[in-house]
């Protein structure tokens, strides 16, 4: 078995993880979407395929907040949140993955940022299902831990909004099964960051 080891800089600088001979850089791993795109699902699939991965929720976050009403201030509190936990855990060099909209680019550029002050790699994929998928699925889901529904149109205007990265790969959560998709996903990882360094719990 390969010997895993941290080695620190000083001045707050990179930490690497040793895989044998090989140093990696930690990961994030974000999946983006509009709103009933799969994101919570393919999310939950990942952290049971991925070792030593933590999830931010941003959702969860403005839920716990307040699960009555949406507001700007719960949106920019939870992202405040969201960005402090994520650079509490790159200080500790944990890989993350963490579900956002993909009509707000704001959180994208956060994690961003963060990912090229810590040198993590940086993975995002889009799940962008069709627009009518999109509205049954809302339709369909239960109203389990919030007291409000987004509107069709509210659905709508977001899902336009959904703005595409270079290079990013796109599933279409309609036609593709999540275990599919997250088979996909950690192919991807796999061949552009080495399959020593992605490690897959057993």
């Amino acid at each position: 078995m390969l010997k895993t080891q941290d080695r620190s800089l000083k001045g707050g600088a990179m930490r690497k993880e040793k895989v044998g001979t090989r140093e990696i850089m930690p990961m994030i791993i974000l999946i983006r979407g509009p709103i009933c795109a799969g994101k919570s699902t393919v999310v939950s699939l990942l952290k049971e395929k991925i070792a030593d991965i933590s999830h931010i929720d941003f959702d969860a976050f403005k839920r716990g907040i307040d699960w009555t009403k949406r507001s700007t201030w719960r949106t920019r509190l939870a992202y405040k949140t969201a960005m402090f936990l994520a650079e509490e855990l790159m200080q500790v060099r944990r890989s993350i993955i963490a579900d956002i909209h993909s009509h707000q680019k704001y959180q994208y550029q956060g994690y961003q940022r963060l990912a090229k002050i810590h040198y993590y790699k940086l993975f995002s994929f889009l799940l962008y299902p069709p627009l009518t998928t999109i509205l049954q699925r809302d339709q369909a889901r239960p109203l389990l831990d919030v007291r409000y529904r987004f509107s069709p149109k509210e659905l709508t205007i977001d899902w336009y909004k959904t703005f595409r990265l270079p290079g990013e790969t796109l599933f279409d959560t309609s036609s593709l099964k999540p275990e599919d998709v997250v088979a996909q996903i950690l192919q991807q990882i796999e061949s552009e960051y080495g399959k020593c360094c992605l490690r897959l719990e057993k």
